[in-house]
């Protein structure tokens, strides 16, 4: 069944995959190749946590998660484990499946079960790839999830990442332009407030801090555009 783990030996070894391949193997040649500038708060960032990110490229994930010492699970569609090399590595990281019928069910029961169980969940508040580079409207299922497992949420921002893997290409890219990750102060929503309430609160600090990084980073009167110069 797509997203059955055996425990606790698949732990040991999706953190060793993790360990081995992200953090040790593939952090130090983006970082080359791609000049990688990770930006980070001085609070330190809690482990589990829902982390929500912009979503610009297919290798938003990996490169999202090869930065932390600790696994990251993330959201994939249900199609993909019919996939044996693909749902290997799927299962390995631990990611969630989504029914593409029932999406919003599926993503959240699988969601705060890895957040309950220790493990970080990456989100792309957006719900899809960026197609102008610029933020679009943000959903409140992030907020939600780390709600209802009790975690933190911890806003992050990927810039240029669409260089790696641009929309429309096959395969990725092994050179291209800076890279850079920001990540923000963990964000919980003030006691006394209504779930609801207390979703909307967390969702409009994410929307606010995305905007402010995307402000910073992007030329206000210049199109978006993929560039491998």
């Amino acid at each position: 069944m797509a997203g059955s783990y055996p425990e606790p030996r698949h732990r040991l070894i999706s953190r060793l995959t993790h360990l081995g391949l992200g953090f040790l193997f593939l952090n130090p040649l983006l970082a080359l190749t791609f000049r990688v500038t990770v930006r980070r708060s001085r609070q330190r960032v809690p482990h589990p946590c829902v982390f929500a990110a912009n979503h610009r490229s297919f290798i938003d994930p990996p490169f999202v998660a090869m930065w932390s010492r600790e696994p990251i699970s993330f959201l994939a569609k249900a199609e993909l484990w019919k996939v044996p090399v693909i749902r290997h590595l799927l299962m390995t990281f631990r990611a969630v499946p989504v029914d593409r019928d029932n999406p919003g069910i599926t993503s959240m029961k699988g969601a705060i079960e890895r957040l309950r169980s220790g493990i970080s969940v990456l989100v792309f508040p957006e719900g899809t790839r960026t197609r102008n580079g610029r933020l679009g409207p943000m959903r409140d299922g992030p907020a939600l999830f780390a709600r209802r497992a009790g975690v933190p949420l911890v806003p992050m921002y990927i810039h240029r990442t669409e260089n790696c893997w641009p929309i429309g290409s096959p395969f990725p890219w092994l050179w291209g332009p800076r890279l850079e990750v920001r990540i923000g102060k963990p964000l919980v929503a003030p006691p006394g407030l209504t779930p609801r309430d207390a979703d909307a609160w967390v969702t409009e600090r994410l929307r606010l801090w995305l905007l402010y990084q995307e402000r910073e980073l992007l030329p206000s009167n210049k199109p978006w555009r993929t560039s491998r110069t």
